[in-house]
């Protein structure tokens, strides 16, 4: 008799023969069923990614609009997309985020409002230092109001540059510009060394503007610098996103808790505030803002050995390969 084969004989004497294939059948079942099963699995597993990165999707955009915010892009707003717990989240960071940019409007225009009233009270005190008979006080307090009117005038350059209107873009050779203003400092030690990867290096810049940038971190440079550091090191080179200035020093470094704020205006590594290590804070504050009207973008970072580092990236000149 077969596999999945049964003879039964009854009472009265019939036989009946019953026939099955269990066999084939459970086979079937042990490829069909689990191939349904990882078939249910699969898509129970993509259907939900699918609702997650949905239902995420507004804290998605919560943290790159966090992450633009970080790097000093206020003009960001995060839609909103529901009314529940990420809706209101969504509302407090568009609402923090104008604020911010409430605070830091009044913040720069209360330093603009206060240079310009400075400057009648300024130029009246040079007209009475010219009466005055003691040519050593004249002379102490002639360098007072000039330092005055320095700071002033640096304000006002810092309003000018805001809106980048002030610009007068031509198509500039880098390279002779850094020449240029390394020949400034021979005289001054440590002194200034120039490298380039190439002997010309094209930019769409404002010359006088740059070249006032570039000078403010050369004086940065050079004041911090140490009796036995060496020289200043300019670098130029270009590669597939633009130009790439970068100017190290050879001096005591930046403390790491003061490098997010050296931009800020009126900031100084020596709290003192004394004269013997350097001006009013605003020298960095208006070459980055020149940098940035530029379209570049500069950073701040210790070296390894000693020292610290000041990389200018600018846009490549339009046209250019």
């Amino acid at each position: 008799m077969a596999r999945g084969q049964r003879l039964t004989t009854w009472a009265n004497g019939g036989t009946y023969l019953f026939a099955w294939k269990l066999a084939e059948r459970m086979r079937t079942a042990h490829l069909v069923v689990p191939g349904v099963v990882l078939l249910l699995i699969a898509t129970v597993v993509f259907t939900a990614h699918g609702v997650l990165k949905r239902l995420l999707l507004p804290l998605r955009w919560l943290g790159d609009g966090v992450a633009r915010v970080s790097e000093g892009q206020l003009d960001v707003v995060v839609p909103k997309r529901c009314a529940d717990e990420f809706g209101a989240l969504t509302d407090a960071f568009n609402t923090m985020v104008d604020r911010i940019k409430d605070m830091i409007r009044a913040r720069d225009q209360l330093l603009l409002d206060v240079s310009h009233e400075l400057r009648s009270p300024v130029t009246r005190l040079k007209v009475a230092l010219e009466l005055l008979p003691d040519p050593n006080t004249k002379a102490r307090m002639a360098a007072d109001v000039a330092e005055m009117e320095i700071m002033i005038a640096e304000l006002l350059e810092l309003e000018r540059l805001r809106d980048g209107r002030s610009l007068s873009m031509t198509r500039q050779d880098i390279v002779s510009l850094l020449e240029e203003i390394a020949r400034n400092y021979d005289d001054r030690p440590p002194g200034v060394r120039l490298v380039s990867t190439k002997p010309e290096i094209l930019a769409d810049i404002d010359r006088d503007r740059m070249r006032t940038a570039i000078r403010n971190l050369l004086e940065n440079a050079v004041k911090y610098s140490l009796p036995d550091s060496g020289r200043v090191h300019v670098a130029a080179t270009e590669n597939g996103h633009g130009v790439v200035i970068r100017i190290s020093d050879d001096g005591p470094g930046i403390p790491e808790g003061d490098i997010s704020s050296l931009f800020e205006p009126f900031f100084r590594v020596d709290r003192s505030r004394s004269k013997k290590t350097g001006g009013y804070g605003l020298g960095l504050s208006i070459a980055k803002r020149i940098i940035e009207t530029h379209g570049g973008t500069i950073a701040a970072e210790n070296n390894a050995d000693r020292g610290a580092s000041f990389i200018v990236t600018l846009p490549k000149a339009a046209g250019s390969d």
